[in-house]
C-alpha cells in the first residue's frame, strides 16, 4: 500500500514541476498523471474516491496531449476546463485520503486532507477569477506573485500530507 501512496506523491510532483527548454516540457505532465492513476488503482479498495480520481487522471492526461493542439480562442475554455477537471481530481484524491485516514482512526490527517482540498479548489478558482479581472492590468504582478507563492505552499502541504499518510498509516 505504501508504494501506491509513493506513486501519488511522485506523480503529483512530476505534474507540478515544469522544466522547459524552448517551450518543451522536459517532465511530461501526462506521465505524472499516469503515475497518479496507477497509485489510485492500487488504493481503490480503500475508498470509492480513488477510482474517480484515477478516471480524472486519465482525462487530464488526454487533456495534456490535446493541449499541444489548442491555440487562439480555444485556449481560455480549454484552460478553464482543465482547471475544473484538475480541481475535481484533487478533490477526489484528498477525499480518498481523508476516508482512509478516518478508517485508521486518524481524524487529524483526515481533517488536514479535507481542509487542503477545500483550500486547493478555493485557491484555483480565486486565482482564475483574479486572472480574468486583472487581465492586462499593470498592477497584477505583485498580487500574482503572492498567489503563486500561496499555491506553492499549498502544494507542498498536500505532498507532505501524502508522505505522512504513507509513512504513518500505509506501512
Amino acid at each position: 500500500m505504501a508504494i501506491h501512496f509513493s506513486q501519488l506523491f511522485w506523480g503529483l510532483l512530476l505534474v507540478i514541476l515544469d522544466f522547459s527548454i524552448n517551450d518543451f516540457d522536459l517532465l511530461a505532465d501526462g506521465v505524472g498523471y499516469l503515475i497518479v492513476a496507477a497509485g489510485c488503482r492500487g488504493l481503490s479498495p480503500l475508498s470509492t474516491k480513488f477510482p474517480a480520481a484515477r478516471t480524472l487522471c486519465f482525462v487530464l492526461g488526454a487533456l495534456w496531449l490535446l493541449g499541444f493542439a489548442v491555440h487562439g480562442d480555444l485556449a481560455i475554455p480549454y484552460g478553464l476546463f482543465t482547471m475544473v477537471v484538475n480541481c475535481a481530481m484533487i478533490w477526489q484524491l484528498l477525499g480518498g485520503i481523508a476516508e482512509f485516514a478516518m478508517s485508521r482512526q486518524r481524524q487529524d490527517l483526515a481533517d488536514r486532507a479535507s481542509n487542503r482540498r477545500v483550500a486547493y479548489v478555493a485557491t484555483m478558482v480565486g486565482t482564475s477569477l483574479l486572472a480574468f479581472v486583472m487581465q492586462g492590468s499593470r498592477n497584477a504582478g505583485p498580487l500574482a506573485i503572492i498567489l503563486v507563492i500561496g499555491m506553492l505552499v499549498l502544494i507542498v502541504m498536500i505532498l507532505h500530507l501524502i508522505h505522512r499518510v504513507r509513512v504513518e498509516l500505509a506501512t
